[in-house]
Parts: C-alpha cells; sequence; structure tokens
C-alpha cells in the first residue's frame, strides 16, 4: 500500500515539475518588417543541418539562423505547403501551381514547375498538404491529388480531403466521409466506419503508447487507430473537450515523450502520451496571436510555428537535443562582386548555425592567405574582403555558443587565378624588354645630346662674349654713375655749408633789427622774413641729414641714450617756443643702447623738433614725453615721444612718412622731409617706426630698435 501511495505521490510530482519546465519559455516573434515578405506563413520543414522553410504567401521564406531569404516560384505567387523527400529535395504546392527547388552553383535555390507534366489540366486551387513515399510525391488541394513519380503527374480524383503517410502508404481523409487508400492513380475505401461529421484527420502520429497510430481531427478531438485490427476508438483524454473546442492543425512527436499540437485558436498545446495537457502557450506568455498553423520541433528541441500574422519562435529554458545532433557553422553564401577572372576581386562570406538565433551566437573568422589569424568574436553574420589578389585562399569560421563552446571550424577554399600579366615569365619578359627599350632609347638620346651639346656649346661661347662686352659696359656705366652721385653729393653737401652761415648770418640781422623797436609794419616784415629763412634753414638742414644717412656706412656703439637727448635740448634751447614746453625724461639716466649714434640723433632730434614745432601752445601745460621701454629677452628697446600737441588727422597716418607730404594744418610749414627721413634713417639703423595720434589730444611716435640692448635670459 506505501509503495503505491509512493508511486501515486511520484508521479504526481515528477508530472507537475515537467509541466513547470514546459511553462518556462521564451518566445521571439518574428513579422514582415524581419523577414520581408508577406505575413502569413503556412507550412515548414527543416533541413538536415537545420534550416528552416516556411511556406510563405509570397514565396518559399528561408532562414539560416543568420539571415532571412524568399525564394520566390512561377509569378511570385504564394506557397501553401512544403515537404522534403528522403533523398533531401524540396517540392512545393501553391495556388494551382507545384514544381520543386533545385540548388544552383552559388548554393541558393531555383524553382522548377512540375504543373506541364500534368497531362490533362485540372483546376486545383491551392495544394495544401505534400507527402512523400519513396520516389512518389503527393499533392494534396481541395480539389482532387497529383502524384509526381519523377516523370509525370497523374491526376488523383479524390477532394476535400487530407492526406497523410502511414505504413509507407498515402491515406486520404475525406472531409465529412472516410478514410481512402491511395493505390496507385486512384482510391480505396479504408473503412466504412471511419466517418466524422463536418470534419476529418489533419495528422497521423505514431502512439507513444502502443502499436496504433492518434489521429488528430480538428473538431472531434484524438483518434487511436489499430492498422493490424483495421480499427479505431477515441483516445481517451483528460482534456479531450479543450482539444475540441479549440480545433487541432498540425501534430508532432515532441521530445520523445510527449505530444505537440498547434490549434485553430488555442496557440501551442503539449500533452502527455496518456492524454493530459502539460503546457498551454499563448499570447499570455508572449505570442503575438493563438492561431498557429504547421510548425516544426528542431534539433534543440525548441519550436518554429507558422502563424497567419508571422512566425513565433517558442524556446524553453533547457534544450532537449536530438541524438547525435552536433551544432555545426556553415558557410551559406559566397557572393562575388566581380569575376574571379578579373585583376580586382571582391567576396563576401554569408555563414550561420542552424537551430540558434544570430543574437544568441558570435563569431570568429580569417581569410587564410591575406588576414593574420582569428579576429576578435563579433556578431556580424558576414564578411567581404575586396581587391583580392590572385592565389590560394582559405575562409575560416567558427562560432561561440551561449554556453560559452565554439562549433568546429568551417572551411570554404578556393583559387583565384593570377593573371597572365601577374606572372613570372611575363614580369621576366616584361623587364627584358623594358631594359632593351631603355638601352635603344639611352644609345639615341646619348648621341642626341651630344649634337645637342655641341651646339649649346657654340652658342654659349657666342652668349659668354656678348655678356663679357655687356658687363664691360655696364662696369664703365656704373663708374660714371659712382662718380656722378659723388660729385653731386659732395655738391649738395658743400651748398648747403655754404648757404648756411649767410642764413644765419641774415637770422641775425633779423634779430637785430627786431631789437631797435621797429614799428608794427616793420615788425610783421620781420616775422614774415624770419619765417623764411627758419623755413629754407630747416630744408637744408633736412638735406643735409639725408646725404649724411645716405652714404655713410651703419656703424652702431654703445649710446649713452640722455647725452643724446641733452644735446637735442642744448640745440632746441632757443627755438621758437621751446621754453614754453615741459620736457619729460622717463629713462634711466645711465641706459645705453647699441646704435649709429649720429643717427639715431637725426631720428629724435627730428621728432622732438616737431612736437615744438606743431605743439597747441592754447593749452594749459604743454608737454613732451620721452618713454623707454626695454625687452632684455628679445635684445628690444624702444622709445616713445610723446606729446599733447594738436595732434594729426587719422586719414593723414599712413601717408606722413612720405616724401614732401604735409598735412593740411595752417601750421604745417615744413619742407615735407623730416618725417621721410625720420623714416628712411630707422630703417637704416634695423628699427621701426609707428605712429598714433588723435586731434586734440596728441602723438605718440613709437621707434623700436632691434639687437639694441644685451640679450639677458629670464631663470626658469
Amino acid at each position: 500500500m506505501r509503495l503505491i501511495a509512493f508511486t501515486l505521490l511520484f508521479i504526481t510530482f515528477g508530472c507537475s515539475t515537467i509541466a513547470q519546465s514546459l511553462d518556462s519559455v521564451a518566445i521571439k516573434n518574428f513579422g514582415t518588417g524581419d523577414y520581408k515578405a508577406a505575413s502569413a506563413n503556412y507550412s515548414v520543414v527543416m533541413d538536415e543541418m537545420g534550416v528552416l522553410y516556411f511556406a510563405n504567401e509570397n514565396g518559399i521564406l528561408k532562414y539560416d539562423g543568420s539571415e532571412w531569404e524568399l525564394i520566390p516560384i512561377v509569378n511570385f505567387g504564394g506557397v501553401y505547403s512544403i515537404n522534403i523527400s528522403d533523398d533531401g529535395k524540396f517540392y512545393v504546392g501553391g495556388i494551382n501551381e507545384y514544381g520543386y527547388l533545385e540548388r544552383d552553383s552559388s548554393d541558393g535555390f531555383t524553382y522548377h514547375s512540375l504543373r506541364s507534366s500534368l497531362t490533362k489540366q485540372h483546376e486545383f486551387g491551392a495544394f495544401w498538404q505534400i507527402e512523400t513515399v519513396g520516389q512518389d510525391v503527393y499533392f494534396a488541394s481541395y480539389e482532387g491529388i497529383v502524384k509526381y513519380d519523377g516523370e509525370g503527374s497523374k491526376h488523383i480524383d479524390i477532394n476535400n480531403s487530407g492526406i497523410f503517410v502511414l505504413n509507407n502508404e498515402v491515406i486520404a481523409s475525406k472531409f465529412n466521409e472516410y478514410l481512402y487508400k491511395v493505390k496507385g492513380d486512384t482510391t480505396e475505401l479504408l473503412n466504412n466506419q471511419f466517418k466524422w461529421k463536418e470534419d476529418n484527420v489533419y495528422s497521423a502520429l505514431k502512439s507513444l503508447t502502443d502499436e496504433s497510430y492518434v489521429f488528430a481531427t480538428s473538431e472531434n478531438g484524438l483518434f487511436k487507430y489499430f492498422p493490424q485490427k483495421n480499427e479505431m476508438v477515441q483516445f481517451e483524454s483528460s482534456d479531450d473537450e479543450y482539444l475540441k473546442k479549440y480545433g487541432i492543425y498540425d501534430a508532432h512527436i515532441f521530445r520523445d515523450s510527449l505530444y505537440a499540437f498547434s490549434s485553430w485558436s488555442g496557440g501551442l498545446i503539449i500533452m502527455d502520451k496518456y492524454g493530459k495537457i502539460l503546457s498551454k502557450i499563448d499570447k499570455s506568455q508572449g505570442m503575438q496571436s493563438n492561431a498557429l498553423h504547421d510548425f516544426v520541433v528542431d534539433k534543440r528541441g525548441h519550436v518554429w510555428a507558422g502563424r497567419p500574422t508571422g512566425i513565433s519562435y517558442i524556446q524553453w529554458s533547457t534544450d532537449f537535443v536530438q541524438v547525435g545532433y552536433v551544432p555545426k557553422t556553415y558557410i551559406t553564401k559566397v557572393r562575388s562582386k566581380y569575376d574571379l577572372d578579373d585583376n580586382l576581386r571582391s567576396l563576401e562570406f554569408h555563414f550561420a548555425t542552424p537551430g540558434y538565433d544570430k543574437s544568441d551566437l558570435q563569431y570568429s573568422y580569417y581569410l587564410d592567405g591575406y588576414d593574420q589569424g582569428f579576429g576578435d568574436w563579433v556578431s556580424d553574420v558576414k564578411k567581404e574582403y575586396t581587391n583580392l589578389d590572385g592565389g590560394e585562399y582559405a575562409f575560416k569560421v567558427k562560432a561561440k555558443l551561449p554556453d560559452g563552446s565554439s562549433t568546429q571550424m568551417q572551411v570554404h577554399s578556393f583559387k583565384i587565378p593570377i593573371p597572365w600579366y601577374k606572372t613570372k615569365l611575363f614580369i621576366f619578359l616584361a623587364v627584358l624588354a623594358i631594359s632593351a627599350l631603355i638601352f635603344v632609347i639611352f644609345r639615341f638620346r646619348t648621341k642626341r645630346l651630344k649634337l645637342l651639346n655641341k651646339r649649346l656649346e657654340r652658342i654659349i661661347n657666342n652668349r659668354t662674349q656678348e655678356l663679357i662686352q655687356q658687363r664691360e659696359q655696364l662696369r664703365q656705366a656704373n663708374d660714371e654713375l659712382i662718380i656722378t652721385n659723388t660729385e653731386l653729393d659732395n655738391f649738395v653737401y658743400r651748398s648747403s655749408h655754404d648757404l648756411v652761415a649767410p642764413l644765419k648770418s641774415l637770422k641775425g640781422l633779423i634779430n637785430l633789427a627786431r631789437a631797435e623797436e621797429p614799428n608794427e609794419r616793420q615788425s610783421e616784415y620781420l616775422k614774415m622774413m624770419n619765417s623764411s629763412v627758419a623755413k629754407l634753414e630747416d630744408f637744408i638742414k633736412s638735406i643735409m641729414e639725408y646725404s649724411i644717412n645716405s652714404k655713410r656706412e651703419v656703424v652702431k656703439n654703445d649710446v649713452l641714450l640722455d647725452g643724446i637727448i641733452e644735446g637735442i635740448c642744448q640745440d632746441l634751447k632757443y627755438y621758437d617756443n621751446a621754453d614754453r614746453v615741459t620736457f619729460y625724461r622717463n629713462y634711466d639716466k645711465d641706459l645705453t643702447i647699441k646704435s649709429d649714434e649720429s643717427r639715431l640723433k637725426i631720428v629724435l632730434s627730428n621728432l622732438i623738433t616737431n612736437c615744438i614745432k606743431y605743439h597747441n601752445y592754447d593749452q594749459d601745460a604743454p608737454k613732451i614725453e620721452v618713454n623707454v621701454d626695454l625687452n632684455y629677452p628679445k635684445g628690444i628697446s624702444t622709445i616713445e615721444i610723446v606729446d599733447n600737441g594738436m595732434g594729426i588727422d587719422k586719414e593723414h597716418l599712413d601717408k606722413i612718412f612720405n616724401m614732401f607730404f604735409r598735412a593740411s594744418s595752417d601750421k604745417a610749414e615744413g619742407s615735407g622731409l623730416g618725417l621721410y627721413i625720420v623714416k628712411d634713417t630707422v630703417t637704416k639703423i634695423g628699427g621701426q617706426i609707428d605712429v598714433d595720434s588723435e586731434i586734440g589730444k596728441g602723438t605718440v611716435f613709437k621707434v623700436t630698435l632691434y639687437d639694441s640692448l644685451e640679450v639677458v635670459h629670464e631663470k626658469a
């Protein structure tokens, strides 16, 4: 008694555990956006590699776990059934169309129609089922059955029937009637007791408990058929009413010990061999629809089911691997963008591991003869190589499974012919021909160059004589020009000196005349005479300075800057209005800089004289500043002459250093040479002069002298 109770408890607990494990599923739904075809999928089969083929309303839909591919039939018609014969050939049924798929040279498929092999044409509508027995293939529609024997097709006149194979015989279950054996080209009644009202047998399975077969109907549940006795009984099931309510569409043995049914509106149903439903997989667990068509159990014990609105992949938490099944990676396609006879080749390899979705895998690959070795694990399912040279190659790929193990390496070897123009013989002959051509050209060019050299030598000799004559003429002209310039400089210098003495005497006489208290009219004349004499004196001074600056070499020495400034101040002590200007010296009195002393004095004297001459004496506190900025790291000194005089208009600033330019001012009475000489002199001593001015506020002349200080580097 205890043993019986324990056994019942074990069976109850075991069934409960199995049911719980079957309910633990992950569902992935595929739609038109994934596979780019029609939504409705009907029949489904799996080949030896684990690649799936779905009967889709746009054709045959192929999925290898990595990529979807649509294989069209005649006129891109819909496909409603597909099956694989024992020899691995795919047979396809559409609307008034049936045929088979044949692999082509690129590992793809080509559809071949068998419709024309039927001697007498008939309208069949859609072929919903295909069964194979040996070499014979049976295509079933509601309008009849077509038998194809490998050579021709024949029409078997039985309509509204579903077909299945029983002991290597095709059985036709006619809707609302009986079971028939298909014998040759006709049918034979199996038993007149087997009849289902408004129903027929959709699928037949080998029983898991005895020698019978389990028949699945749409609305009448399950039945057991004993072929030895030719008898049929109702399959006793506690859940029979559930099956009748939702209707069976397709049936398969599941994981060796269970039944699996797809239903019209109840999803996927898992039942034990005694008729108890262990699991119902429907929208509550993630299915997009409870309506399922045909399904297939893959090599890992998971289910792929076609739906009116897509495809569902039902994956349990644990695999149920078929005996002898070892996951393999396949190179599914090799595409060439160029003819392999061309110089430039581009190959694209596609690979997959059927039985696994690509999102669960990673791949590593390399091209022997091109890559150094296997690369990192990546999720790519294709690899392209471009511009491959001629030679032998082997593409190698392997996959990493979810458990971390790897599949066996798959190898695709191929050879790209070496173009004739890259062969060693051609290269040798080409080098030989090029060498001979170079030698001939070299000899020809050498001979021609000798002739040209002789001609060139004559031309050079003639030109040399001409150049010697021209050079001698230029030398004579230059000597004459030097003599002329020297004489002109001497004339200018002596004339200037000769003119200065009378001007100074005249200026002294004017001052004596002023001292004798002349009348107002005489004072005005004396003032005008003094102004004219001063202007002429400035002009002569400018000419002398320009003459000195142009002909004397630059000699730089250490110059005491304050000594130059003091000398200029003494020279200008009695200059008109000099006593009205306050003079500021903002620098170290002992400061010495390296420059040409006489030229530096010309520059500073002109600038300071201009500040006095063109100052604004109507304002309070007229002033002139001399500021010095020293940059010892760069050896640069900057001298600024700043006044608060009348200023210069901005429009004249870019022209004031031009020869004879005078700003349009009532007080602009100079010769127009002063600032021109200043700029020329600053340039001579290796410096730069800039000016900034504003009307009514004053002017700043900035003289920058380069290499005027001993460079002192700052300590880090």
